[in-house]
């Protein structure tokens, strides 16, 4: 029940009504609830233009948010106005959560790594000393990049077709973990040829293959058979949830991990942070899956 005593952990961005958070999220907090003990917390869903931006996180604050969810293109901006960053946000340079703690101070998080981390372990994918291939050369491949290599990978490659960007996610790795082995490479058949047949962990960190455009894919999907048996392909795409990526690996007998999980685990992390409780992710994946058939 919405009251008075209601605390709000909200989500910005601009644009933001596509956002599935609010949906899933209170889904979520429903469950929580028992006869015992309640959760009396809402999800909110602001569309915040960047000229706005600190009035509204100053705002939140204000009124007594819990903290603030952070989408594109707020990510980055957020951390003038973090009091502390947490070695996540550090990392990666930006900031996908806002704490507000009860000190009055604003505590910045990044969650996307730790999130996609989370849903490859919970499809049992082992990433310590694994070989991972990352598709992207943007913030996406960057954070992920960046996670990785603190998760104890044991070598990287970054697939772009500008080399130039991954190159500098390759020079930010190898500041963070001097001792991995880290290589950017051009996103071509020959490279794919070379590097498939040693990975472990394909991920597509592009755009390529999200709705509208589901006809899109960001390899030749005959070039997934020199993949070893056992790899996994992870898309951190989920709308649409099977995109042609991971149609193609199940076709070829190989793990597939969607990008659902990633969304799911960042509204676990938001919860953790906030509002010390957690949430369950298999009523977020019912109701996103729930969201997305419609």
């Amino acid at each position: 029940m919405i009251n008075a005593s209601t605390k709000v952990l909200a989500i910005i961005g601009d644009p933001i009504e596509h956002s599935l958070t609010p949906r899933i999220q209170n889904a979520a907090w429903r469950d929580l609830n028992t006869p015992h003990q309640t959760y009396n917390v809402l999800n909110v869903a602001f569309r915040v233009p960047p000229k706005d931006l600190e009035s509204a996180v100053r705002g939140a604050q204000k009124m007594g948010f819990l903290g603030l969810m952070v989408t594109i293109p707020h990510k980055e901006k957020v951390l003038s106005l973090c009091d502390e960053l947490d070695i996540s946000a550090q990392d990666v340079g930006a900031s996908n959560l806002l704490h507000f703690r009860s000190d009055g101070a604003i505590v910045g998080y990044s969650s996307d790594g730790w999130a996609a981390i989370k849903s490859l372990e919970e499809e049992g994918v082992h990433l310590e000393n694994s070989k991972v291939a990352i598709m992207g050369g943007g913030g996406g491949a960057r954070s992920l990049a960046l996670c990785l290599a603190r998760a104890g990978i044991g070598h990287l490659r970054l697939l772009n077709r500008t080399v130039e960007r991954a190159e500098k996610i390759v020079q930010e790795v190898k500041i963070l973990v001097p001792q991995l082995d880290v290589l950017a490479l051009p996103s071509q058949k020959s490279t794919f040829e070379a590097v498939l047949p040693e990975c472990d962990v394909l991920i597509n960190a592009t755009s390529i293959g999200m709705s509208p455009q589901v006809e899109g894919i960001p390899i030749n999907p005959n070039l997934l058979s020199k993949l070893p048996i056992h790899a996994a392909v992870y898309d951190i795409v989920y709308n649409p949830l099977e995109t042609r990526l991971l149609k193609a690996a199940r076709d070829a007998k190989l793990r597939a991990v969607d990008g659902l999980g990633m969304l799911i685990y960042t509204n676990i992390r938001a919860a953790q942070i906030c509002a010390r409780a957690e949430l369950s992710s298999a009523v977020m994946r019912r109701e996103a899956l729930a969201a997305l058939n419609n």
